[in-house]
């Protein structure tokens, strides 16, 4: 690092062809699609949660503008876990990707729900706000704060703070080339994904 200055699918019923896209809870599947893709060609406002699960995140290149980064506790079904959560309040991404699971067919194996654009500038997002338990890359920081108090960061947006005493870091600006992460969570008040691909399947792969 550089720094400068519960509702249970139903289950299928008969064969399924493995790699056909699959109807799996196809009312909550129809709804997924369509809200991103909604975001896609309208930017509305953006709010979605990994339930519990690890997803993969990965760009070519991840700009933030307006960065704030703490510790937090996120409550999932199966209890509590730590989280980094990061905040920006512009964000762009090169050759974006977003996977997660959505369940496991007996016979058909794991099935992925995978959004992914293309170009240099295909994913854009404000007041951006992802929880998550690894990240990796090249990352250059600028004018960064490192161990202020999380409840008094102001660089990040306006929700993105932690609790009184925790430890926090922010910064101008933030660029990670070679970027990975695995969310929890991701929040957005506007997002915009540009030639987007929204697909779900058993041979649709993570995105690494």
């Amino acid at each position: 690092m550089t720094t400068g200055g519960s509702n249970d699918a139903p289950t299928p019923q008969g064969r399924t062809r493995p790699g056909r896209l699959l109807a799996l809870s196809a009312v909550g599947l129809a709804l997924i699609g369509g809200l991103l893709l909604a975001m896609a060609q309208g930017a509305i406002a953006a709010t979605f949660t990994v339930s519990g699960a690890l997803g993969k995140l990965s760009a070519d290149n991840f700009v933030g503008q307006g960065v704030a980064q703490y510790g937090a506790v996120e409550r999932t079904a199966e209890g509590q876990t730590p989280v980094l959560t990061a905040g920006f309040r512009e964000a762009r991404a090169a050759n974006f990707c977003v996977s997660f699971p959505v369940t496991d067919l007996p016979g058909v194996g794991p099935v992925v729900l995978r959004i992914a654009t293309p170009g240099s500038e295909g994913f854009r997002a404000e007041d951006l706000l992802v929880s998550l338990d690894e990240l990796s890359g090249d990352i250059v920081q600028r004018n960064v704060e490192i161990g202020r108090d999380a409840s008094e960061l102001d660089k990040g947006p306006a929700d993105a703070t932690g609790m009184a005493g925790g430890f926090g870091l922010q910064s101008d600006t933030l660029e990670v080339t070679n970027f990975r992460n695995r969310p929890r969570a991701i929040v957005a008040a506007t997002l915009s994904l540009d030639q987007v691909r929204i697909a779900v399947g058993a041979q649709e792969r993570e995105c690494y």
